[in-house]
């Protein structure tokens, strides 16, 4: 197994996988995005093959075996300051994984960390967030930063295990296939740790 840069051509496993991270809320922003015959996978691979923006392969790793992906990780500097603007500009389901982003300007931010199913238990998304955390060191950035479902215990185990702790939390607002319910936390840690 190997990590490394993900690559254009990696985008079907790239939205594939941010779905899985975001507990199937980015698969439901897809799907209102989708022109008609177009799946809203299919829409997230063209946005996880865009050169620009948090979710493009530009900004993801892929842990790969004999050429297969088997896992991923979405990260990137947030901005500092982190300007929220009108609530109106976004999706309702949005809006406290934006207000909890707000709390951790300038921190390297885990936006998605997810493998396949099968690949599960293999230390896979560990290896991927401390490879992403050197780059976030690189940057320059003091503070990592992810949010995850407060019932979503496997994640949250393995982000104490690495030494995240509970920042704040909002209340998940529930969308069609939303898997939890109760809040979404925000976990920090100092990259110098």
């Amino acid at each position: 197994m190997e990590v490394e840069q993900a690559l254009k051509s990696d985008a079907d496993d790239l939205a594939y996988l941010i779905d899985i991270a975001g507990e199937g809320m980015p698969q439901y922003l897809w799907s209102q995005l989708a022109e008609p015959g177009q799946t809203a996978l299919e829409v997230g691979a063209l946005r996880a093959a865009r050169e620009e923006g948090g979710f493009s392969y530009r900004n993801a790793l892929v842990c790969r075996d004999q050429g297969s992906v088997l896992g991923m990780v979405v990260a990137y500097r947030l901005p500092d300051p982190y300007v929220v603007g009108a609530a109106s500009e976004y999706p309702e389901i949005v809006l406290p994984l934006i207000e909890l982003e707000a709390l951790a300007p300038g921190s390297w931010y885990f936006n998605a960390i997810a493998t396949y199913e099968a690949a599960r238990g293999q230390g896979i998304a560990r290896m991927l967030m401390l490879e992403s955390k050197e780059r976030g060191r690189l940057q320059g950035c003091t503070e990592a930063s992810l949010i995850v479902a407060s019932a979503n215990k496997r994640a949250r185990h393995l982000y104490q295990q690495l030494g995240y702790q509970d920042i704040a939390s909002r209340p998940i607002i529930e969308y069609p296939g939303c898997p939890y319910g109760g809040d979404w936390v925000l976990m920090t840690k100092r990259l110098d740790g």
